[in-house]
């Protein structure tokens, strides 16, 4: 993420998530700390692929795992607790094994992006940890919450 970006509206992001922070959240200069950005945008994105059927947590699941190899934030908005927060969560990029995930995070009572972040998510097999390439099932979820980043520019910001 050496590009610096600029905040979306919520229609940028085809699936949204909503949480709130947690006390233990907040740093000692009373705002969310930068590291719970990175927790919200983990937890929205292992959800979507719970909702869409891509993503099995049963101890006997066979297929792949997703592996963080880059992530980053960047932050336009302070957020304090209390706050009802909402993630925006989109899919920028389908390899073939892997996907880029973009995300933005909304406090619901302004409506402003507070941060984007971006993930790149390599899924590998649950034993080898080699790269494999993407199921039917990330296929598609994958498909139903792409958004294209170079129409971003269309949108007008919230």
């Amino acid at each position: 993420m050496s590009e610096r970006l600029a905040p979306l509206p919520r229609s940028a992001y085809a699936w949204h998530y909503d949480t709130a922070p947690q006390w233990n959240d907040c740093d000692i200069y009373g705002h969310v700390n930068n590291v719970a950005y990175l927790s919200y945008f983990d937890t929205a994105m292992n959800m979507a692929l719970i909702e869409h059927g891509a993503l099995d947590l049963s101890a006997d699941a066979e297929g792949p795992i997703g592996l963080v190899v880059q992530n980053g934030t960047q932050y336009f908005r302070e957020i304090t607790f209390p706050a009802k927060l909402s993630i925006g969560a989109r899919v920028e990029a389908i390899g073939r094994t892997s996907l880029t995930w973009g995300f933005g995070l909304f406090d619901r009572a302004g409506g402003a992006c507070a941060a984007r972040g971006r993930v790149v998510h390599v899924y590998v097999d649950r034993v080898t940890r080699r790269p494999i390439p993407l199921t039917p099932e990330l296929l598609a979820c994958a498909e139903a919450l792409l958004r294209d980043p170079a129409t971003d520019n269309k949108e007008t910001p919230s």
